[in-house]
């Protein structure tokens, strides 16, 4: 009997290759989310040094350029707030688009595993089946 061959190995490279760039995705997604997050922490830091700073400020242009940096902050802070919200998004669609492809890649292997326990089923019965024609044909000669 010949080599087993499963009919849609291709296909199944097919989403194995589409699954590894979901999860490239994914992990692009995931950098930048992280990206967004210390930027965004780094300039609460920065808000919160310039306001304790503010105290210390007795000049009015100073205070002036103080209440500007921190008002700037705060714009800064609140672009970034959102530009993570956005960059969570994406992290949520590339997370199910990785999950989609598992489960389409998960299917076709185990159609293949069922088909190959049918190729060693079928192997295994014409095997017995021959055994059992050549124990006929030694008991026969007798």
């Amino acid at each position: 009997m010949k080599k087993f061959q499963f009919r849609l190995e291709q296909v199944l490279q097919q989403r194995i290759k589409r699954e590894e760039a979901t999860l490239l995705e994914q992990a692009r997604a995931e950098q930048e989310c992280d990206r967004c997050q210390r930027e965004l922490a780094a300039s609460e830091r920065k808000l919160e040094e310039a306001l304790q700073a503010a105290t210390a400020f007795v000049r009015p242009d100073e205070q002036m350029q103080s209440l500007i940096y921190r008002e700037h902050l705060q714009q800064v802070i609140a672009r970034q707030r959102r530009l993570l919200q956005r960059s969570q998004e994406i992290l949520q669609l590339r997370q199910a688009a990785t999950m989609k492809a598992r489960q389409e890649r998960m299917v076709l292997e185990k159609l293949k595993e069922k088909k190959f326990r049918e190729y060693q089923e079928l192997e295994m019965y014409l095997e017995q089946r021959e055994i059992d024609e050549l124990a006929a044909l030694r008991f026969g000669r007798g």
